[in-house]
């Protein structure tokens, strides 16, 4: 008997997708599996007859979604230790110079992305469709907002509305994760919008390195006073 899509278990449609994305990275093969996997979930209820259909909200929409981003490194004492790999991801992130990422998990509208930003680079002023929340998972960096280049460090959360000029600059390499809703591609050309340097100025034109304590008008008077954070030079 011929087997149809019907017949087949979710690990053989798993191993049929593994199969045909074998060409992308571990963890985006993964994450993309996975991410299949839901549509096609969503594509077989939707095709129910209505009675046959499930009820909303005791069933889920789709299966889980889940993807390891760290090492369990154990407990020292009271203190979760976790492993987070300081290197490049396989996807180059769009309109940027030399950010590069991996996805993690995406729902379509919400999803996450481990970024990894190399020392002296980042992103350039920019806007965004709808807001993300950037952990700082390994290494220094900077974000700009509002007139101001302040520091960030592991352990930091921070959030800027996506509709506000900012930008993100990496010290030492730099490892973020990045939640956002709605979720972009990182290779999406509307993941973000690069903007004018001016609109990171704050409301008397100027804009304050809160490390180097320089304050200027632009990035390159900035620069010509010894400053080395500003995001004037990172492109996109």
């Amino acid at each position: 008997m011929t087997e149809t899509r019907d017949d087949l278990t979710t690990q053989q449609i798993i191993s049929l997708l593994t199969e045909e994305l074998h060409d992308l990275d571990p963890v985006e093969r993964k994450a993309k599996t996975v991410e299949l996997l839901a549509v096609f979930g969503r594509a077989k209820a939707a095709s129910l007859a209505p009675e046959e259909r499930p009820e909303s909200p005791e069933t889920p929409p789709g299966p889980l979604l889940i993807c390891d981003w760290a090492e369990d490194l154990g407990l020292d004492g009271s203190t979760q230790q976790l492993g987070i790999d300081v290197a490049p991801g396989p996807t180059k992130v769009s309109k940027t110079a030399a950010a590069t990422g991996h996805s993690l998990v995406s729902s379509g509208h919400v999803g996450a992305d481990i970024l990894h930003v190399p020392a002296g680079s980042g992103f350039a002023p920019h806007t965004h469709p709808g807001d993300h929340l950037l952990f700082v998972l390994a290494g220094s960096g900077t974000i700009s907002v509002a007139g101001e280049i302040v520091p960030t460090r592991p352990g930091q959360v921070y959030m800027v509305e996506g509709a506000v000029t900012h930008a993100v600059g990496a010290v030492t390499d730099h490892m973020i994760l990045a939640v956002g809703a709605p979720h972009r591609r990182l290779d999406s050309p509307d993941r973000q919008e690069l903007t004018a340097y001016a609109a990171l100025l704050g409301d008397l034109g100027e804009i304050t390195c809160r490390i180097c304590d320089i304050r200027g008008s632009s990035g390159e008077e900035l620069a010509a006073k010894g400053c080395t954070h500003s995001p004037h030079r990172f492109g996109g």
